[in-house]
């Protein structure tokens, strides 16, 4: 996100140790067993044979896979106070709750404390320079994968799936997340599309469930990545299929295939910023402006904007009515703004608010309704 200030308020881009890294890539499906991780770790290795330095953040704590499917070489260890060196695995830096609880033990978690993992794993691993990280994103649409989304840096998802309509209503779901976030879907992978008898394909969960999407979203299929028992079996003993002498070509092949399309659809795009098209500035100490992509510049009043805060201390969850707007003060100042993922801003108001979230669409609707 561009920005000029003059002086206050302050600005500040999310929290994240991914400085140096040039994609974050998000692996998600919104449902469980469609092979989400074995597709990362396959990918992450395939790319790194085509000479690019890969990492993968484990990000379901309630069903990690990577570390058994990566065995690591070194584990992470504390390199400074509060900062994680990686794990390496076959040359690839990799971070998972795994390593930090007892193989048998069940992960029961709630919800803020698994943001507050999530948020400790993006903040404080340090992944020295990245051409590529996966986030091997849990199932589902809510706490860890919105956080991963404002805190993430992602600069798209690349969408799992398996061929029949009960896979693509999951999908679907994540697929409308990471729109309604502002996080492009960069194509789709259909997993366990076929199983090989000699020459014959046998379509055991249907056929076109991955075109389908591909069609709906305006999206490349990436490929179809056949059921073959090797794969599972290299993801059980913590092999590399690309290492392996018995490894069948054609899902090498596949697989160096559509890591290769991924790195295509992404580089030479780390420089403009990937849709991200807000330019924000300082207008004066009570007004804001954004230009949009469209080249519309508006101005923002600081004061109008708190009067119409969305979050709970502003709004009755019961009524919907607004608590209370009169008591907002003309001269109310915002002492940060921070960006929140790719989609919108949080002020931190003078008045003490600092909850609220601002979607880009919010704002322009503020606007075109003259509430601001």
């Amino acid at each position: 996100m561009a920005l000029s200030l003059y002086q206050k308020p302050k600005f500040e881009q999310s929290d994240g140790s991914f400085t140096n890294t040039r994609f974050v890539i998000g692996i998600a499906a919104g449902k469980g067993g469609v092979g989400k991780s074995t597709v990362a770790v396959n990918l992450a290795l395939a790319l790194q044979l085509q000479g690019y330095q890969v990492g993968i953040l484990d990000a379901d704590l309630y069903g990690p896979s990577i570390r058994k499917m990566l065995p690591e070489n070194d584990i992470p260890t504390e390199r400074e106070k509060n900062r994680l060196q990686p794990a390496l695995c076959n040359g690839i830096k990799t971070i998972s709750i795994s390593y930090f609880r007892k193989k048998e033990h069940a992960a029961t978690i709630r919800a803020p404390i698994a943001n507050q993992l999530i948020t400790y794993f993006i903040n404080n691993v340090d992944w020295g320079e990245l051409d590529f990280l996966f986030i091997d994103f849990p199932p589902g649409t809510g706490d860890i994968q919105l956080t991963l989304a404002q805190k993430g840096h992602l600069t798209g998802a690349v969408m799992i799936t398996t061929p029949q309509e009960v896979a693509l209503l999951d999908v679907r779901k994540a697929i409308e997340l990471f729109k309604q976030v502002n996080i492009p879907i960069l194509g789709i992978i259909e997993n366990m599309s076929y199983f090989e008898e000699g020459e014959k394909k046998h379509y055991l969960f249907g056929q076109g469930g991955g075109r389908l999407l591909s069609t709906e979203n305006h999206c490349p299929l990436f490929g179809q990545i056949p059921i073959h028992p090797f794969l599972g079996l290299c993801a059980d003993q913590g092999q590399s299929i690309f290492a392996e002498e018995k490894s069948p070509p054609t899902l090498i092949e596949i697989f160096k295939e559509i890591a290769s399309q991924i790195a295509k659809s992404v580089e030479g795009e780390d420089k403009k910023n990937l849709g991200i098209f807000e330019l924000i500035w300082e207008k004066s100490n009570t007004v804001f402006s954004i230009e949009w992509n469209d080249h519309l510049s508006q101005n923002f009043s600081l004061c109008d904007v708190q009067r119409n805060c969305p979050c709970a201390n502003c709004v009755d969850e019961n009524t919907g009515k607004r608590i209370a707007p009169a008591t907002i003060h003309e001269d109310v100042r915002a002492i940060v703004i921070r960006n929140v993922g790719r989609y919108g801003i949080q002020i931190q108001f003078t008045s003490g608010c600092s909850k609220g979230i601002y979607h880009f669409d919010y704002l322009r609707f503020l606007k075109e309704k003259k509430l601001c």
